[in-house]
């Protein structure tokens, strides 16, 4: 289980999303324009796009620091999220190593 909250961004033209992905075992934020730039790369951030990249909801607001500022409640919200899945353990695929489409 994994969970998403739309985050208003500090940025015009930006749209920011962040949670917590439980098969990876991580918090999760995304930074990206919202129209294209001629050929730049619309992900301005992506973090927690592997096992255990960022493990506590104060580390992920640092990183989002630039693109959007996650309040406390949002922050408590996220710490929950994560509380929320802990007794799942891992997944039987997690168990097993797998670690994505290769």
């Amino acid at each position: 289980m994994s969970s998403r909250h739309s985050v208003p961004s500090s940025m015009t033209g930006v749209i920011v999303h962040c949670g917590w992905d439980n098969p990876l075992m991580t918090f999760f934020g995304i930074a990206q324009r919202s129209e294209p730039v001629g050929d730049a790369d619309p992900v301005l951030l992506w973090i927690g796009t592997s096992v255990r990249e960022c493990l506590t909801a104060d580390e992920l607001a640092k990183h989002m620091g630039p693109y959007a500022t996650l309040l406390p409640e949002l922050i408590e919200q996220l710490r929950a999220d994560r509380a929320a899945d802990v007794d799942r353990g891992p997944t039987q695929l997690q168990r097993r190593g797998w670690t994505g489409f290769r």
